[in-house]
């Protein structure tokens, strides 16, 4: 399996603070951070080839699970990527929240961007109606994906 593909994800995983143990045995949690950094680092324009579809968390996609739990721990070790000082303060506020931030973050950019004619109330009403329940067993407010939508825009990513 060791290609560049594999490489640069190793890479990047490693720069936003994962291990592979923690991708392949912790808990859904870290597969969700896992999942949407990396779906903002391919929206920030790096080399992570893997296309993401709307899911129950947020933007998924299969191809990089099934990458993440076939590495080995040698292809792990190998892994490297070069992040352009241009997106480098972006990767590290993203990756300093938590997975829900980041599965509502992924959320309304992906329904923002597939739809960019939308009115920013359509598009977190639309999150809110996705994300009810999420917010409802972590006791967070729906104000709150208002509060990332402002996040977003302010990091120039909506």
């Amino acid at each position: 399996m060791t290609d560049s593909k594999e490489i640069v994800l190793a890479g990047f995983l490693k720069h936003v603070g994962f291990n592979r143990t923690k991708i392949v045995r912790g808990g859904i949690d870290k597969r969700i951070k896992a999942q949407k950094l990396v779906y903002f680092g391919k929206k920030l324009g790096l080399p992570l080839d893997y296309d993401f579809n709307l899911y129950l968390y947020g933007p998924y996609s299969s191809a990089l699970a099934d990458d993440y739990f076939r590495m080995s721990d040698e292809e792990w070790a190998s892994g490297q990527i070069d992040i352009p000082a241009s997106i480098s303060p972006l990767i590290n506020e993203l990756r300093k929240h938590d997975e829900l931030f980041l599965e509502i973050a992924a959320t309304l950019h992906s329904l923002k961007t597939s739809n960019p004619g939308a009115p920013e109330k359509a598009i977190i009403s639309a999150v809110l109606n996705l994300k009810a329940d999420r917010l409802l067993e972590r006791q967070m407010p729906p104000g709150y994906i208002r509060e990332i939508f402002k996040i977003l825009r302010k990091m120039n990513l909506i």
